[in-house]
């Protein structure tokens, strides 16, 4: 096989890639929290929610690059799970994996289309069955690796549900040109989703 075209060789490429553009995505989350929190304290009823959006931006800010940097190591050391049907995520609690569901819910509906055709074609790829939601990079496996990064900073629940919605926001909601990207790399790599498949077989035929 071509090494440009390994699955190996393809999916590390791509995943360093998409890693890339997280990074950037976070970068600019970060840029715009203060603005965030302040908006959501703005709109909230209760004087203890305030207080905490602000007590928050006020920790986010002294913070900014250990955050990103667990990020970082989060998303670098999913690679190898692209090659596994055993994501590391059991060992989050279930309070956090609903969470994770929670902010990716949206991303993942607007974005499903792409997201199936990504799970195709790395299930042809890889020769097995792929759900969307054990992608490295589905929006519910980076949700679940910024809860990660928070906790590992002793962030609280109730913080990383304040900042959820601005991490929905400034990273998952912009995912759409990175997903696109990937299903054109692997396009380009020859994988195939199930309707190019019938396609294919019927030219065949």
């Amino acid at each position: 096989m071509d090494q440009q075209y390994d699955p190996g060789n393809v999916f590390a490429a791509m995943h360093h890639r998409v890693t890339g553009d997280l990074l950037r995505l976070m970068d600019g989350l970060y840029s715009n929290i203060e603005d965030g929190l302040f908006e959501l304290a703005s709109r909230a009823d209760e004087e203890g929610h305030q207080r905490s959006c602000f007590d928050l931006m006020r920790e986010l800010r002294f913070r900014r690059s250990q955050a990103v940097q667990h990020f970082a190591r989060g998303m670098q050391g999913s690679l190898e799970s692209w090659f596994s049907n055993q994501p590391e995520l059991e060992e989050m609690p279930e309070a956090h994996r609903f969470l994770a569901e929670q902010m990716s819910e949206k991303c993942s509906a607007h974005f499903g289309g792409v997201l199936q055709s990504l799970a195709e074609r790395t299930a042809y790829a890889l020769g097995r069955d792929v759900d969307i939601s054990v992608l490295p990079i589905s929006p519910y496996r980076i949700a679940c690796n910024f809860i990660r990064s928070m906790k590992a900073l002793e962030f609280d629940d109730p913080a990383i549900e304040v900042v959820q919605e601005l991490f929905a926001r400034f990273v998952l909601d912009r995912m759409g040109s990175v997903y696109g990207d990937c299903n054109s790399k692997l396009e380009q790599a020859g994988f195939f989703t199930a309707r190019e498949l019938k396609l294919v077989a019927s030219a065949g035929a």
